[in-house]
Order: C-alpha cells, then sequence, then structure tokens
C-alpha cells in the first residue's frame, strides 16, 4: 500500500513536453502504438459501415 502512496505522490498531472517524452520512450516504441492505433481506428470503421440491421 506504501508504493502505491508514493506513486500518488509522484504523481504529476502536468502535461509533459515531446522532448520529455523522447527521453522516456523509444521511437520504435512510439510508431508501434502509432500503427495500433491506425489498426484500432480502420476495425472501428468496418464495424460502423457494417450493414448489418440497416434494414
Amino acid at each position: 500500500m506504501a508504493r502505491r502512496e508514493e506513486h500518488h505522490a509522484d504523481y504529476d498531472p502536468r502535461p509533459v513536453t515531446d522532448s520529455e517524452l523522447r527521453e522516456e520512450y523509444s521511437r520504435e516504441e512510439v510508431e508501434r502504438w502509432r500503427e495500433e492505433a491506425d489498426r484500432k481506428h480502420g476495425e472501428w470503421f468496418t464495424v460502423l459501415n457494417n450493414d448489418y440491421g440497416k434494414d
């Protein structure tokens, strides 16, 4: 429980800068997130454009 409280004490809700993110995450990791987001977005439109039930 102390660890959880410690995490909240260190949490800063202010936005981070691009340079701070570059220090924490690799370019490959960010690119993987983008690709996954694009794929999920495409899946959503597949469902959205489905004619099932549109009689």
